[in-house]
């Protein structure tokens, strides 16, 4: 497959994950969308840097609601990296937040795990479509009228379960900075 039909293959996914995801953000079950940009760094390739940087489309319903909140959570996200290697990402990933009391900075973890496919050609990975799971820490703070600025930072790993020999794997640091709004 060539390397422009895979990166208009990645960004129609991307652009169809992300253009249904306030529909689906309307049914009962979900309460809060959100966007959020986003950066990291890679920490484990021999070779260089990779670099990445991109915005992701969540939708959150709460499973718990008491001093403890957590929240499900389904990102749509869609990425561009560049220096090693240059290519696209989209991943779907569900996910859990837990969240730490009711003040005006609130504390809050979490992680996740989910499918996830980029046009890089590198030996770290062995295939294209790839695995990627996080798990993170950030602080949220409510503004008015159900509005929200979150800050957080994950540690990612991108890997393809061993579905192919080469599968060592892409770790990243990741800082992002969102918005997000109850309805």
């Amino acid at each position: 497959m060539s390397r422009i039909f895979r990166t208009l293959l990645i960004l129609a996914v991307a652009l169809t994950l992300l253009s249904t995801a306030p529909f689906t953000a309307r049914a009962e079950f979900f309460t809060e969308m959100g966007f959020t940009a986003f950066g990291n760094a890679s920490n484990d390739i021999d070779n260089g840097d990779l670099y990445e940087a991109g915005g992701m489309l969540s939708v959150a319903a709460p499973l718990v609601e008491e001093t403890i909140r957590i929240d499900f959570r389904l990102e749509g996200q869609v990425g561009a990296f560049w220096d090693y290697a240059d290519g696209t990402e989209v991943a779907l990933i569900p996910a859990l937040r837990m969240y730490f009391g009711k003040a005006l900075l609130q504390p809050y973890i979490e992680g996740g795990i989910g499918p996830s496919y980029n046009s890089l050609d590198i030996p770290e990975l062995g295939t294209n479509f790839n695995f990627l799971s996080y798990g993170g820490a950030g602080l949220r703070m409510p503004l008015q009228n159900n509005l929200s600025l979150e800050l957080g930072y994950r540690l990612r790993h991108i890997s393809n379960a061993g579905l192919d020999e080469a599968n060592s794997g892409v770790t990243s640091n990741q800082i992002q900075f969102g918005i997000s709004w109850g309805f």
